[in-house]
């Protein structure tokens, strides 16, 4: 459990972690024009099938300084794993489970069971 906690912690650290088809630097090149005409070419071509990764181009080609894109990156990811984690945190102190319900419907059930044996036994 700790160890796939781990691995989805990883996760969140990569704010386009899932982007199966291209990779975070990839993207990032692709955004500032440095890929060759084949590589920007099939680039556009996974971006057309998938949503979240055209999606995120389309944000990240509205930042003004292509040079510090980056930085604005690791940024998005430091914010995003941030508030997830806040999230999470605030998503357990209000759920925490309560245990009488199960409790008390274990108790019914038993009682119910010795019932129902007590009256059998006294039948036959």
């Amino acid at each position: 459990m700790i160890a796939n906690k781990q691995v989805m912690n990883q996760d969140l650290m990569n704010i386009l972690s899932h982007a199966k088809e291209t990779d975070q630097q990839k993207m990032l090149n692709y955004v500032q024009n440095k890929l060759s005409p084949e590589e920007k070419h099939e680039v556009e071509k996974l971006l057309i099938d998938s949503d979240f990764e055209s999606d995120a181009a389309e944000g990240l080609e509205q930042v003004k300084d292509k040079d510090n894109l980056a930085l604005v990156v690791k940024d998005l990811n430091k914010s995003l794993t941030r508030k997830l984690a806040n999230r999470r945190k605030n998503f357990l102190k209000r759920n925490k489970p309560s245990l009488m319900l199960p409790v008390t419907a274990t108790i019914i059930i038993i009682a119910l069971v010795i019932m129902f044996y007590l009256l059998l036994r006294d039948r036959f």
